[in-house]
């Protein structure tokens, strides 16, 4: 396996790092769009529950299709979510490689979502298929503290650094928040990005950050 250097490149708001075009700064715009569509998603079931439409249990794993891609969201802790206050988000965008160990991430994320029920911090996981086993994922979280400690736990640990430079072409993380929670109108905010590119060797690590964050295509960096 090649070494990750774990000493992230630091890369300013408007740079395009070359040879690296996973952290090029026009993926804003779509991946915005992306974690926005899961958090309607996410959104309209707990309005629908609120409403006493529907009812919502811990740990309920819903799934459908959408124009025949897989969705998913697993409600992890929904009267938390309806309280309607701030909350953080955790966005995952990888670049799957097309090859059969690749697969093997299908069944270790069941392994992933059980986990849930040991850091109750994590309020909701919903992920979507972009493309035939292309993913992408939004975590709702209450305190920065939940991902820390969800992101130093034996299985999170096994996926980042042993499944993902062999599933992965390269894998982007934003972190952010949501004013209000999901039950409110805000959008999402990203404050922070990171990228691993394991097709570099060694692995190329870096973080963006994001002053004030950004909320929309309108706002994505290097946009005049």
């Amino acid at each position: 396996m090649k070494p990750v250097r774990y000493s992230p490149a630091r890369i300013r708001t408007d740079e395009n790092p070359a040879d690296h075009p996973c952290a090029d700064i026009r993926h804003y715009e779509a991946d915005l769009a992306l974690l926005n569509h899961l958090l309607r998603d996410l959104r309209a079931l707990l309005r629908r529950a609120e409403a006493g439409e529907l009812a919502l249990r811990p740990y309920e794993v819903r799934t459908w299709l959408e124009d025949g891609l897989r969705r998913r969201i697993v409600m992890c802790d929904p009267a938390a979510l309806l309280t309607g206050t701030d909350v953080l988000i955790v966005g995952f965008l990888g670049n799957r490689r097309s090859t059969a160990e690749a697969q093997a991430i299908d069944e270790f994320d069941i392994d992933v979502i059980s986990e849930f029920r040991q850091y109750p911090g994590i309020l909701s996981y919903s992920s979507t298929e972009r493309m035939p086993k292309q993913w992408a994922n939004l975590v709702v979280h209450q305190e920065v503290g939940d991902r820390e400690a969800w992101r130093h736990s034996a299985v999170h640990i096994e996926a980042a650094e042993v499944l993902s430079p062999v599933v992965y072409h390269s894998v982007r993380i934003h972190n952010g928040r949501l004013r209000g929670g999901p039950l409110g109108d805000g959008k999402l905010t990203v404050e922070l990005s990171k990228y691993w590119d394991y097709d570099s060797d060694p692995t190329w690590h870096a973080i963006r950050t994001l002053p004030g964050g950004i909320t929309s295509a309108d706002r994505w960096p290097g946009r005049p």
